[in-house]
């Protein structure tokens, strides 16, 4: 039997614009996408009391079409690229902002958030879809599904960290978090993750709680810069270019810190300093980081940090890099080292059993509070014809990189099989 499927675009309604091609927010898009043009696709879903809102497929459509970035939308991969090359010592400019203005958005997603279509209600034995987890602390808003047993309800499940690190996420995080994942697991019906890791964790949970688990279905996301097929991937002067690439939130659990000293001890030793590009937007409580950024003199000439790069910028910076650094504490995933090994860039991680799973063993793996290792290794990427080098070169060519296309069928498969 093939159940219709209904999505809960919550998320997207109250993210707007803001939804960003990153983490949660850039898994929720993809499927949002996947599912908003299959032909099971029954309806989108808000949250509401005591049953849900109905969105149409064209509601659907409409937002999708609306929060997705212009195509032609400035970043500063222009100013970027000049300082890679060392041609430009100034500031990088973020990437413009989404046009509209802030009482426009509050008004459109005040409107769908009352918005209710025909049939008003999720139809007959249909596979209710979670990706993003919003508003799950608020469990009276999911009690419709206990009183739907027909409804097949799957949540997506990014990983258990606030849990298992508490200190890594904002105070109060963790007892919200519980609150959600409380809700999760008591709908669910079957369950999506990344990593036999995180399926793990998971299974762990209801053992604690001394309950069998649902379904697990574990499947590796695809990179969303695509493979290493592309004729216009190279670029001649860049690739003679040292420079390495981190991309990721600035937050402590990504531990940019790390980075940023051993770039300092780079610059201070006076001897040839690979660059270094910082790729992602401002998290929280990253003073210190921001602070070295601005005020560290010897990071100045080495060191930029930009936001807001197109997926084809971001592609071929990666593409062109001596290696895709990430030395976190934790993840639950870790989509740029996927994104880099895929595109045939080395990668330098943290030593975490997540990325020893995504990553194949392909990778060049450190403690993430080891800074002379992590210094040791950058040099040895930026040594074109050193050994460390090829052998990192060589392993990034061997991994098996997950595929969009193969990773939805399989997506589906599991839904089919409930």
């Amino acid at each position: 039997m093939q159940r219709p499927i209904v999505y809960d675009a919550t998320h997207l309604v109250s993210r707007g614009r803001a939804i960003g091609a990153a983490g949660i927010g850039g898994v929720d898009l993809s499927y949002a996408r996947h599912f908003a043009a299959h032909e099971r696709f029954a309806c989108g879903v808000h949250y509401g009391y005591p049953r849900p809102h109905v969105f149409s497929r064209e509601r659907v459509a409409a937002l999708l079409a609306e929060i997705a970035p212009a195509e032609d939308a400035e970043d500063g991969w222009p100013a970027l690229r000049e300082w890679l090359l060392g041609n430009e010592e100034t500031p990088i400019a973020p990437r413009a902002a989404a046009r509209g203005s802030r009482f426009g958005d509050l008004w459109r997603q005040t409107r769908r958030r009352l918005a209710n279509d025909e049939p008003h209600v999720v139809p007959p034995s249909a596979i209710y879809l979670n990706i993003a987890q919003h508003a799950c602390e608020f469990p009276l808003l999911f009690d419709w599904l206990a009183r739907r047993p027909d409804v097949r309800s799957v949540f997506f499940v990014h990983d258990l960290l606030p849990l298992d690190r508490p200190e890594f996420f904002r105070p109060g995080y963790e007892r919200l978090f519980r609150r959600r994942l409380d809700t999760i697991l008591r709908h669910a019906c079957a369950l999506i993750t990344t990593t036999h890791v995180v399926a793990e964790r998971l299974r762990r949970e209801f053992s604690a709680r001394d309950t069998r688990p649902p379904p697990i279905h574990v499947q590796p996301l695809a990179s969303s810069l695509g493979l290493a097929d592309a004729a216009d991937d190279h670029d001649d002067a860049l690739a003679e270019s040292a420079y390495c690439v981190a991309v990721s939130t600035l937050e402590p659990r990504k531990n940019h810190l790390l980075l940023l000293n051993v770039w300092r001890a780079l610059a201070a030793s006076g001897a040839p300093c690979p660059k270094l590009a910082l790729v992602g937007g401002q998290g929280w409580e990253n003073e210190q980081t921001l602070d070295m950024l601005r005020r560290c003199d010897a990071l100045r000439r080495h060191v930029r940090h930009v936001h807001g790069l197109s997926p084809q910028s971001l592609r071929r910076l990666v593409a062109n890099a001596d290696a895709l650094l990430m030395p976190s504490f934790a993840e639950g995933y870790g989509l740029p080292v996927v994104e880099a090994l895929s595109l045939h860039t080395p990668a330098i991680v943290s030593d975490i059993p997540v990325f020893r799973e995504v990553a194949q063993g392909r990778a060049v793996y450190l403690s993430p509070i080891d800074g002379k290792g992590w210094k040791e290794a950058i040099l040895a990427v930026a040594d074109r014809r050193g050994p460390r080098r090829l052998a990192a070169v060589a392993a990034a060519r061997t991994f098996v990189p997950p595929r969009a296309a193969s990773y939805f069928a399989g997506i589906e498969a599991f839904l089919d099989s409930l």
